[in-house]
């Protein structure tokens, strides 16, 4: 499976962003059957969901960037993006119908936020069960691949732990690795052409490819010899930048490697 990241992850939920605004406009909930015409509910709805989900994947992605809640499952992760995003969702919820109906009392706020929240936890719940499952069909899937390809003779393979490793790669990613990242139980590795996710774990792919070939940075990443382009920070905290664009976070626990490397003056 490739990575889609960045717009391209977010123009791909629009259409069920739009999906739910378009069913919410035709029922109406919330009062908004009797207070407001159909194309007033269906630019309410269209905005509000496309601010709620926004946020939603914002907040999920920064809950990516710290290594307690990387180890999360997608499904926590998104329960908590929906929560937080529940707080300025419901400013903008309150706003516009304050603009396109009337003010709303101030005193009706906690019960808007508990809906609100209720309501945001439970879609990206949804999302975030739909996205395991997605990755868990693709690992197994590739697992298969794996397992169903020929193993070359033991005496026509070079003495390395590379090509162990290689033979789970698609050979349309070719064999130019700069990373790999973990996911949960899975593992996505990240070449010059394109990721794939595969089942397995972080720890059994650096011990197939050996300490020749790069170091592991933090503590859900591994990057390869070569494949760092320069060094950026973000909150005071390095950040490699990988020939790709890719980047990847420094732990604490290995920044003193890292340096001895001399991957931080790249």
């Amino acid at each position: 499976m490739r990575e889609i990241t960045g717009w391209k992850l977010l123009l791909l939920h629009v259409p069920w962003v739009l999906g739910f605004a378009l069913v919410m406009a035709i029922i109406g909930p919330f009062g908004s059957y009797l207070s407001m015409g159909f194309a007033v509910r269906l630019f309410f709805f269209t905005s509000t969901a496309l601010v709620f989900w926004l946020q939603v994947v914002l907040y999920a992605r920064l809950l990516r960037l710290f290594e307690p809640t990387s180890q999360w499952t997608v499904a926590t992760r998104m329960a908590v993006a929906g929560l937080v995003a529940s707080v300025p969702g419901t400013a903008a919820v309150m706003m516009l119908v304050g603009w396109l109906v009337r003010p709303i009392p101030l005193s009706y706020v906690p019960e808007i936020l508990a809906e609100n929240a209720f309501l945001a936890m439970v879609v990206s719940v949804l999302v975030g069960l739909f996205i395991e499952r997605q990755r868990h069909a693709d690992a197994d899937s590739e697992r298969a691949r794996v397992a169903a390809t020929p193993v070359a003779p033991a005496e026509a393979t070079p003495t390395t732990t590379a090509p162990d490793f290689f033979r789970r790669v698609p050979p349309a990613l070719g064999r130019d690795l700069l990373a790999l990242e973990m996911e949960d139980h899975y593992l996505r590795i990240h070449t010059a052409l394109g990721s794939d996710l595969i089942l397995l774990r972080l720890r059994d792919a650096l011990a197939e490819l050996g300490p020749a070939h790069g170091r592991q940075v933090h503590r859900s990443w591994w990057v390869a010899e070569g494949a760092v382009a320069s060094i950026d920070r973000e909150a005071g905290r390095p950040v490699l930048v990988l020939r790709n664009g890719l980047r990847v976070p420094v732990s604490k626990t290995y920044r003193e490697q890292v340096k001895e490397a001399g991957w931080l003056a790249a």
